[in-house]
């Protein structure tokens, strides 16, 4: 649970942050224990003298001796059980200080495993089997988090530090292993649970939020007055947002919107009209919008959803940018060299496909580098096990490289791969293995917690595009490759194109003859033409 999973990690984070106070309330309590144990035994001893005593009890003085020892040693015990409590109270008052940190790392860790529950909305697909992640592995995150994270005093402003660090170490984490589809679902969950852990939201807002008027039947409902400009959707949509009370204090907020816009419609279907209406001043609402500090951005976001549902991503990322930080909206690609950084021999990375995508020649460019060239390279499939096993085998003792590709051709290897890994006694610390596989609810649950999950699809963007291109495609090896003034001009040409083309595949195969997913391979083509053409 929720609370169980903050206890626990607000004692691992005592015991990194402040371990004398941690071992201070773990002898305070054994003292404790120990205490009501010999207070325990003070009563038995007595009972069982005074069950056994024969005769006038007022003249046997040994009894009465061991009545006034048992009376002293309960009044020290007592008085020591008085002490341990008031010493308790001040060293949890201590440990308090860092629950705020205990209780933002349990967030991220059940909006973690909430994301295995995603499914694909057009295929059906259950890809949220892919991000499972285990304990262990966001454990290992928040150590780090709190290892790195920037030291300082007084301690309410480390404990800021930490939750600024954490939060953004496991959204890059967790980021990575994303299909772009689910990238903005995972950002905008922990941060509506943020502010619902915060009391700044409700859950019932972030109900509203999802669903808006689609509960309402248009039949029931008064006719749409504005059905000039108005579809009949977004009507029921303000209607819905004109009875919802939104924050703990349950405000009303947009209860006179549907009078409103009948007083000023001209302004409204302006801003209706307008192709950024998330930037644009709200009609009637702006002022009150400003004014309302915690609010304020969550209703700018809901009420730009409900109107102008086409803007809503858009939205959202300024929603999380003033929440958060611009960090989180800001595009981001992990180099293949840091994830290298990141693995060890019982840590494979994973690759998940999609259509297009292959990570071979990145991984063989890394090779080079570390002077692990060639790779064994296996396509996985019918009779290929046993390859397999033969190459693992051999580069476990070598310390060499193994990509298994189409990983989803072999789950019977892939499933006795964990159990190698962990079972092998001694793996050369050099080995590595590079597993590519497309989603499948066949792949073992417990590779899929240990290994390190990458994604290769185009970011949505063309600055995210061209960020990308230049941290994981075009280094600079690349652009020292050709001595010629214009080089590094017509490598830039080349990658916006190439980022240009990709962003058009949204829109299918119009514009093209037929859909085409314009991947790492077509650049890297384009730019091998390139240099020949500038060479000759």
């Amino acid at each position: 649970t929720l609370t169980g999973l903050e206890q626990q990690l607000l004692g691992r984070l005592i015991s990194m942050e402040q371990k004398s106070l941690e071992e201070t309330l773990a002898a305070l309590e054994e003292d404790v224990t120990n205490n009501k144990k010999s207070l325990l035994l003070l009563n038995k001893q007595l009972l069982d003298r005074l069950s056994n005593s024969t005769g006038n009890l007022l003249e046997d003085t040994e009894l009465i001796e061991v009545l006034a020892n048992t009376k002293a040693k309960a009044k020290e015990v007592e008085a020591k059980l008085v002490e341990a409590d008031e010493r308790k109270i001040e060293i949890n008052d201590k440990r308090e200080q860092f629950r705020p940190v205990a209780t933002r790392g349990s967030i991220m860790y059940f909006n973690m495993v909430d994301m295995t529950n995603v499914v694909n909305p057009i295929t059906l697909q259950q890809s949220g089997w892919m991000y499972n992640c285990s304990l262990l592995q966001f454990l290992e995150q928040f150590e780090l988090s709190v290892r790195n994270s920037e030291k300082c005093q007084p301690t309410s402003k480390r404990v800021d530090k930490i939750i600024r660090y954490l939060t953004y170490q496991v959204y890059r984490y967790m980021n990575r292993g994303l299909f772009e589809r689910d990238k903005m679902m995972f950002k905008l969950l922990f941060t509506l649970k943020i502010a619902v852990v915060a009391n700044q939201l409700t859950g019932a807002d972030v109900s509203i939020f999802l669903k808006a008027g689609s509960a309402l039947d248009i039949k029931a409902e008064k006719a749409n007055v504005f059905h000039k400009w108005l579809s009949e959707k977004v009507w029921l949509n303000v209607l819905q947002l004109s009875r919802h009370s939104f924050g703990p204090d349950q405000n009303n907020f947009f209860r006179e919107i549907v009078e409103n816009i009948q007083r000023n419609e001209p302004a409204w279907k302006r801003w209706f009209d307008e192709n950024e209406p998330e930037s644009i001043p709200i009609p009637d609402y702006e002022d009150r919008i400003g004014n309302e500090r915690t609010l304020g951005p969550f209703l700018r976001m809901t009420i730009v959803r409900f109107m102008r549902e086409d803007r809503t991503g858009i939205a959202c990322d300024k929603f999380i940018e003033t929440s958060l930080d611009s960090r989180f909206t800001a595009p981001v690609t992990d180099a293949i060299s840091e994830i290298y950084d990141e693995s060890d021999p019982r840590k494979p990375v994973l690759y998940l496909l999609s259509a297009g995508s292959d990570p071979t020649l990145m991984i063989d460019e890394l090779a080079k580098k570390k002077r692990r060239f060639p790779t064994d390279k296996v396509s996985m499939g019918e009779g290929q096990e046993k390859v397999a096993r033969e190459k693992n085998t051999a580069a476990f003792i070598t310390g060499g490289w193994v990509i298994l590709q189409n990983s989803h051709l072999g789950i019977g290897y892939m499933c006795e791969l964990e159990s190698v890994l962990l079972k092998t006694p001694e793996i050369d610390p050099e080995f590595r293995l590079w597993i590519t596989c497309e989603i499948t609810p066949e792949f073992p649950i417990g590779l899929l917690q240990m290994a390190i999950k990458v994604t290769l699809e185009p970011p949505a963007g063309l600055k995210a595009g061209l960020f990308r291109t230049y941290t994981t495609m075009v280094t600079q090896d690349v652009l020292d490759k050709v001595d010629l003034d214009k080089w590094r001009t017509l490598v830039y040409v080349q990658s916006f194109l190439h980022s240009v083309v990709q962003e058009r595949r949204k829109f299918g195969p119009i514009g093209w003859c037929v859909p085409y997913e314009y991947n790492n391979s077509d650049l890297d083509a384009c730019l091998l033409f390139l240099e020949k053409h500038v060479l000759t």
